[in-house]
């Protein structure tokens, strides 16, 4: 019988699979483009939410402060990506960012389609009269079967128990929403 591999193609086998290893390893329980780089959609046009200063054009809002914290928790940078409200899913499946933080609510069509969060901010408060309840419960997105939820589902948990989610809310909203 003949042997598949000798010693030199297991070892040369072995010194390329390693390193690909170690990088899930180290990645821990997240998914992201890249390592150290939190990349985070939005649509900058949402008043409180998440939208570009008049004074400096920098991200501003609700959901940019939110971005940063989950970020820091995380020990990432924080890379925010515009994009238009109709491509903030779609991009998920492009890969262009990690996660979507942008006023998107919680769906039937959202849920089949992407893997969410618990909901972190609830608008129904605020938006009474619109007629679409379904979708005021804001939550973040991840492509389906992203591990990354659930790192995002632990550090949101982590800032509704300290507090400061409900502060944020407060700053933006005169209101807690969470």
């Amino acid at each position: 019988m003949k042997r598949v591999f000798n010693r030199g193609s297991f070892l040369l086998l072995l010194t390329l699979l390693l390193p690909s290893l170690s990088g899930c390893f180290l990645a821990g329980n997240r998914e992201t483009l890249e390592n150290d780089v939190l990349r985070v959609g939005m649509h900058l046009g949402i008043e409180e939410m998440c939208y570009l200063s008049s004074e400096n054009n920098q991200p501003e809002g609700f959901e940019v402060e939110l971005a940063g914290l989950l970020a820091d928790k995380m020990n990432m940078e924080l890379e925010i990506v515009d994009t238009s409200e109709e491509n903030l899913l779609k991009s998920l499946d492009g890969e262009v960012y990690d996660c979507v933080l942008s006023s998107v609510g919680i769906s039937q069509w959202n849920t089949i389609h992407y893997g969410h969060t618990q909901p972190y901010l609830d608008l129904s408060s605020i938006e009474k009269g619109s007629g679409d309840e379904e979708g005021t419960q804001i939550a973040a997105f991840t492509k389906k079967g992203n591990s990354l939820v659930d790192t995002l589902e632990e550090n949101l948990e982590e800032l509704k128990e300290d507090g400061t989610l409900s502060q944020l809310s407060a700053k933006y909203f005169g209101e807690d929403l969470t």
